[in-house]
Formats: structure tokens, sequence, C-alpha cells
């Protein structure tokens, strides 16, 4: 997911937008490795940025990690990215799927995020 998201930045913004997202995320706390990890954020901090046009790079890195694994990604942009995200995250697991670009898989997707508590 982190080079997903890089990569929609840049092709979206161009690389010295993408380098200001960067450094906003990292006086915001998240570092470059931690995007997958802590994407609730990314989007907290982005929609603080860039109010509901951040929704557009969202929408655009989860459709770019579905094409990543090779997966269509038939859902439409009103609906709960993470939710998506969520069941990709699943779909990689039990299929055993692996990126189609990068022969060392990131296995960042496959961090789970606590449960909450019931």
């Amino acid at each position: 997911m982190n080079q997903c998201f890089a990569t929609v930045i840049e092709d979206i913004l161009g690389r010295t937008v993408r380098a200001e997202i960067f450094e906003l995320l990292q006086r915001n706390g998240i570092q470059a490795s931690e995007i997958s990890s802590r994407f609730d954020n990314v989007v907290e901090v982005l929609t603080n940025a860039f109010g509901e046009g951040a929704h557009v790079l969202v929408f655009k890195t989860v459709t770019e990690l579905y094409k990543e694994y090779s997966q269509r990604a038939g859902f439409t942009f009103g609906e709960s990215l993470r939710d998506q995200i969520i069941l990709l995250r699943e779909r990689v697991a039990t299929d055993l799927l692996k990126p189609s670009n990068d022969p060392s898989t990131d296995d960042s997707i496959h961090i789970v995020s606590p449960m909450p508590h019931e």
C-alpha cells in the first residue's frame, strides 16, 4: 500500500506535491513506512489538509492496490474504502495472492488492526 499511495500521489499531483504530502504526514507523526499500518490516520491528515478532495486520493490508492494484486476493483467512489481494504486483505490471505509488480512481496497489507473490545 505504501508504494501504491506514493505512486498515486505523484501521478495525480506531481513529485513536488508528493514530497510535501510526505512532509505533512511526517509532521503529523506518520512515517512513509507507516502508511499502510496507519492508513486511517493518513486519511484523516489528508482530509484535514484537502477536505473532501482527499477522498479522490484515497479512492485511487485503494483502486491501485487492487490492481497490484490483479483484482477487479468492483466498488464505487462512494463506498467504504476501509471495507474494501479489509476485503482485499482477506482475499490475499485466503487466496495467497502476491503483488504483480514486485517480486519481493510487501506484506504490509497483512497487518491486522486490533479488534475492538466487545
